[in-house]
């Protein structure tokens, strides 16, 4: 099980994110789906930014490490820009680029558990991969609301 999502995958050795917190499995399960992304121009376009800020919000590494809590801060902003603004991908990937520049404050919150992870986008196979995609970006977005007001306080700053 990896201790970042808590998704299961093969129990294999290699390497994982230098900050996120995931297991060898997970992390070549989402360099799998990035290649997936990668292979297909217009799923690209659809989803890579969702499949990005959703793994990045499972895998949030030591929360008192600066990039970590500024990771968060930045993904949930992204999904805020694109779920809740309406936002073109295109146009939310600007936004937290010009946003990551600035001091974030360290994110005191437990990590949540998480019931949707990338694990259930695997399973749903390349016909539904952008369904579930968007399920996976809009669950890891809920799960982590009390985030709400920080987003908004990003986005006023823009």
């Amino acid at each position: 099980m990896c201790p970042g999502c808590g998704g299961r995958y093969p129990e294999i050795s290699g390497p994982t994110h230098s900050y996120m917190t995931s297991s060898p499995g997970c992390w070549k399960a989402y360099g799998d789906l990035l290649a997936r992304e990668y292979s297909d121009t217009a799923l690209f376009r659809s989803v890579h930014r969702l499949t990005v800020d959703a793994y990045a919000l499972q895998h949030p590494g030591d929360l008192t490490d600066r990039r970590c809590s500024q990771s968060v801060s930045l993904h949930y902003t992204s999904l805020y820009l694109v779920f809740e603004k309406g936002w073109a991908n295109e146009k939310a990937t600007d936004a937290i680029k010009a946003l990551a520049s600035r001091k974030f404050e360290e994110i005191t919150k437990d990590i949540p558990k998480f019931s949707v992870t990338l694990a259930d986008v695997l399973r749903e196979g390349e016909q539904r991969h952008e369904v579930a995609v968007r399920t996976w970006a809009r669950h890891s977005f809920d799960v982590w609301k009390d985030l709400f007001p920080m987003a908004q306080r990003l986005v006023s700053e823009l």
